[in-house]
């Protein structure tokens, strides 16, 4: 069959909106499958069976600088948490302190914390009350904050999962406030803002992921033999499943200017710490 040029021209035009129209047509049918495309909220039907035991891995890394930024020493902290076990309580094993000075030497395993092998206790607001820290008495900051840090990730996940909405950013008044650190000093929290950013897949789950940010929060600590005051920005977010609300995996990054007077010196030391936090969950 002999096709003239314009026939063909016409043809050929005819194919090309055939072939566009069906990939449009497939592109809606995956919008219309897809539920990321649509939800505005959170699901509020969605509980959390805190019966059912869950397993992280949390590794805590402190980087300490001068205000120059020249490198001081860094520390880290690890340990495997377990939620969700009888009356709601958590556990702590192979919970490790390890420091080295110099930036580019990688952390040895570190030394164990044998007194936190096992610790079994309520995650609840009652974590920062000096009492609390009377069943661990060799307790440092770093390892109250392991506990407060856990404790803060299931905060932001939870405290305001149904008013956020979604590429909306949410002022978390009800977290803004003063706390107490254990009879030690005060952390304020002034403005905590939230943020559903979207849908992604973590463990085989579906996951929300919530961005969280603070600024300009004052400290202020009061020990034995020093003082010391300062502010914190820190930052960063939870995965949290829509199967089953439990975490998948959290983070955070966090930067304190710090000013500090020992006791018996003149001089205060200006500096400031990096902290960058990873909770991952295990089987």
């Amino acid at each position: 069959m002999i096709i003239n040029q314009k026939d063909k021209g016409m043809k050929t035009l005819l194919l090309y909106f055939a072939v566009a129209c069906t990939m449009s047509f497939k592109v809606a049918e995956v919008q219309k499958r897809n539920p990321a495309s649509f939800p505005e909220k959170l699901p509020g039907d969605l509980e959390l069976d805190h019966s059912t035991i869950r397993k992280y891995i949390m590794t805590t890394g402190y980087f300490d600088y001068d205000l120059k930024g020249n490198f001081l020493r860094k520390r880290r902290v690890t340990g495997k948490y377990t939620g969700g076990l009888d009356g709601d309580s958590a556990r702590w094993n192979d919970v490790y302190i390890s420091e080295v000075n110099k930036l580019t030497t990688q952390f040895p395993k570190g030394l164990k914390q044998d007194y936190m092998e096992n610790f079994i206790y309520q995650p609840n607001e009652k974590i920062i009350n000096e009492v609390f820290f009377k069943a661990i008495p060799e307790a440092n900051m770093l390892i109250q904050n392991l506990i407060w840090d856990v404790f803060a990730f299931e905060v932001l996940a939870y405290s305001c999962w149904d008013s956020l909405k979604r590429n909306k950013e949410y002022h978390a008044q009800n977290l803004s406030s003063e706390i107490e650190l254990a009879g030690e000093g005060t952390f304020e929290n002034r403005e905590i803002l939230l943020t559903w950013i979207g849908l992604t897949e973590l463990n085989n789950e579906t996951c929300a992921i919530i961005k969280y940010s603070a600024m300009n929060n004052p400290l202020k600590i009061e020990l034995d033999n020093l003082t010391m005051s300062g502010r914190s920005h820190y930052w960063g977010e939870v995965y949290v499943s829509l199967a089953d609300k439990q975490i998948e995996y959290a983070t955070l990054s966090e930067d304190v200017v710090t000013d500090i007077l020992f006791n018996g010196q003149s001089n205060n030391i200006l500096g400031y710490t990096l902290r960058i936090i990873n909770l991952s969950k295990i089987n």
